[in-house]
């Protein structure tokens, strides 16, 4: 048998613990100091590149100041002299001033040159060089020649005293002057560091810099910010694939010299710049190195001296384990916190053996409770289980289908009524997806968005109201129901129940009646319209002229006419539209021109009427649809809003965006939609009562013909209503985004 491996003492743990938090502080505030430090000190080499890049742009756009406004004085001087040796000679005085002045010449206004310097061009013709027409068009300072020799011109036009045009003088300035300027700025940081200045025209093209890149065209984000007016620097990797610091700006010009627009880069490796924060960071690593032994030392004897009275306590607690007094006898050179432990041990040993028997009691007395609480929570079970039974008779028992959905879309409730109708028993159908075994293919991912829509904005615009819908059975036959759900929430379990209703001989019904509508109307749009053809003939007049009481019958008659023959047109339609037969020209669809077309076709009714058309709001929302029955729909809605609205009212449009569909609205304060008539609003001939034909006029077709439409564009139409306040009708359809 092997004896147990003694523990680490209270001492070990105390001399580790400041050992590491030494190591810790040490190391936390290197790492901060170092980090502030060296961020100061990288924020202060990229301003010394930036300052750099300034100077030279400075240097740069003075330095062609002093050219720029030294030629325009010459080219005024020149304007009233006609000596030409005396033009020579100043020529030559101003090209022995300035070293850099490659060829000074001046022309005549045909663009022949009539005195240069050293007599070069003389006689010949250079209007059609660049520095001419520029010159004339006020642009007096020329783009740096590509080739070597490399220069750049400063032209200015000559006129004499009543401001006519003489000629121009035009001076070119040698590359050197660039170079020269350059080696003033960076000549004593050159002597320590790789620092390299790079002037680069605004296409990118280097001008001047180190010679494998002159002449070449490079792009950098440095390069993009200098040309839109920044100054600064940044950290870049060039094409070469090195990484360098780059201070970078733009020459502004200066006075009335535009400039050359270039742009100066300053650049210096990025390891060779930042070599004085690498330092700083070894020597701050050796100082936290030294800091922290130091601090372990100091950590092991504060650890030793505070343990000492804590192991002679322990060795007093032993002995107490052993049968002795509950009393510890705590050396007097003890600090004060070890004598607070050791009474409040003492304390804690003599209420253990005080209260020992009380717990005795108190055990006893909590198993008789635990027995008490089990029997009452064994009944309560009893009674949940006798109310599940209770609702599964219920269910069994209704008289329609009943099965519930959890938010998955998963079917975990199935009565008998269920089973008769589609097919699946309770042990089958249990666990599947709804919209893999209950609805047709084209209609699942509905259900699946009415779900994800639902479980995100908890909201679903068909709870406790009946509607109808397609579902199939297991044999996949399509079955018409019409269903009412609702939401149950339970805390932890939520779903959806719904009970169901065969419809199918309701819809066969109907069927039979649409096609015995259409029927009849087809045989009654023929003689209608030859009716309706034959009134307009004796309104107008073909027949000769007729007595004012025949006329007014014949108008009259050609009015009901016309009527008659748009009822059965909107009959025919409607039933095309619900035997799927209406072709529709399906395109991008702007609702807001839709919108206002509408109004506009509405603003002679509502005129009639005393009623205003106001277009709240139109944002930009395109669908894709039928634009010609679209407005249909919309006028529709508009003219019923028209015709029951009060003299002086205003009826409002809107066109807005509701989550991904587009939503079109008409709002009215007419007398609203009465209860009992508010499921059969959009069935077809429906009126809330028969006066409102009398009085209002219409055939009660106009809604339900809107439905059919919207419906074919996958979309919806409902409304909300309350009676004499405000009723609303919309329809929406997806946007197409």
């Amino acid at each position: 048998m092997t004896s147990p491996q003694p523990r680490r003492g209270l001492g070990t743990y105390l001399a580790v613990a400041s050992t590491l938090l030494s190591v810790l502080l040490t190391v936390v505030l290197g790492a901060v100091g170092g980090y502030t430090v060296s961020e100061q000190m990288r924020l202060s080499i990229g301003n010394r590149l930036a300052d750099l890049a300034f100077q030279t742009a400075s240097r740069l756009d003075r330095a062609t100041f002093e050219r720029y406004r030294e030629v325009q004085l010459m080219a005024d001087r020149l304007g009233s002299e006609t000596d030409r040796r005396v033009v020579a000679h100043e020529l030559g005085s101003m090209q022995a001033s300035y070293r850099h002045y490659a060829w000074l010449a001046l022309t005549d206004a045909s663009g022949v040159v009539r005195t240069a310097s050293g007599g070069r061009l003389e006689g010949q013709n250079v209007s059609g060089q660049p520095w001419f027409g520029d010159a004339l068009a006020g642009r007096h300072l020329g783009p740096v020649q590509k080739t070597p020799p490399r220069f750049f011109d400063i032209a200015f036009p000559v006129r004499d005293e009543q401001s006519r045009l003489k000629g121009v003088l035009n001076a070119r300035i040698s590359w050197e002057w660039a170079t020269e300027v350059r080696k003033l700025i960076f000549t004593p940081v050159h002597r320590h560091s790789s620092v390299e200045p790079l002037i680069v025209s605004r296409a990118g093209e280097v001008l001047l810099g180190p010679a494998e890149l002159e002449g070449q065209r490079i792009e950098l984000p440095s390069l993009a910010r200098a040309a839109q007016g920044a100054a600064g620097f940044d950290v870049e990797t060039w094409p070469d694939g090195r990484t360098f610091l780059v201070g970078y700006t733009r020459t502004q010009g200066h006075d009335k010299s535009p400039g050359m627009d270039w742009i100066i880069l300053v650049r210096q490796e990025l390891q060779q710049a930042y070599e004085p924060v690498a330092e700083l960071r070894r020597r701050l690593i050796y100082w936290g190195v030294g800091t922290a032994l130091l601090f372990s030392l100091a950590g092991l004897l504060v650890a030793r001296w505070v343990t000492r009275p804590l192991r002679q306590m322990a060795r007093e607690a032993k002995a107490l384990e052993q049968g002795g007094e509950p009393a510890l006898d705590i050396p007097a050179s003890a600090y004060r916190e070890v004598h607070l432990l050791g009474g409040a041990l003492s304390s804690l040993m003599r209420k253990l053996r005080d209260n020992e028997d009380e717990l005795r009691e108190l055990n006893a007395g909590l198993e008789k409770r635990v027995e008490e609480r089990t029997a009452k929570l064994r009944i309560a079970y009893e009674r949940v289980r006798a109310n599940e039974q209770r609702v599964q008779v219920i269910l069994e028992s209704a008289q329609d289908p009943f099965f519930a959905v959890d938010l998955q879309g998963r079917v975990i409730e199935w009565n008998g009524r269920a089973e008769s109708l589609f097919g699946w028993t309770r042990e089958e159908i249990l666990g599947k997806r709804m919209a893999d075994t209950l609805v047709p293919p084209r209609f699942a991912g509905t259900i699946d968005k009415a779900l994800q829509v639902f479980t995100r904005e908890n909201r679903f615009d068909l709870l406790d109201a009946p509607f109808e819908r397609v579902m199939i059975d297991r044999l996949g036959r399509e079955i018409e129901v019409e269903a009412r759900v609702g939401f149950v929430d339970t805390g932890p379990h939520r779903f959806f129940a719904a009970f169901v209703h065969d419809i199918s001989q309701r819809k066969e019904v109907e069927r039979l009646k649409s096609e015995f509508v259409s029927t009849v109307s087809h045989e009654l749009r023929t003689p209608l319209t030859a009716i309706h053809g034959s009134l307009q003939l004796l309104q107008s007049g073909m027949a000769g002229d007729l007595p004012e009481d025949a006329r007014e019958l014949v108008t009259l008659s050609a009015q009901s006419s016309a009527r008659l023959v748009r009822l059965v047109n909107d009959v025919l339609d409607l039933e095309r539209m619900t035997s799927g037969r209406m072709q529709y020209a399906v395109e991008p669809c702007l609702l807001s021109p839709l919108a206002m077309q509408a109004i506009r076709d509405v603003q002679p009714l509502a005129e009639a009427a005393d009623v205003r058309l106001l277009l709240e709001a139109a944002e930009p929302l395109t669908v894709r649809g039928d634009h010609d029955r679209l407005l249909q729909v919309a006028i529709n809605l508009l003219a019923n809003a028209v015709k029951f609205s009060p003299r002086g009212a205003t009826v409002h449009v809107s066109v807005r965006r509701v989550g991904h569909d587009a939503r079109f609205s008409v709002v009215d304060h007419g007398a609203g939609v009465p209860e009992s008539f508010r499921s059969r609003v959009f069935e077809r001939f429906a009126q809330a009562d028969s006066s409102d034909r009398r009085q209002k006029g219409g055939t009660g077709l106009a809604h339900s013909y809107s439905r059919a439409i919207v419906e074919a564009h996958h979309g919806r139409i409902d409304f909300t209503s309350e009676p004499g306040v405000r009723t609303e009708f919309f329809f929406e359809i997806a946007a197409d985004d």
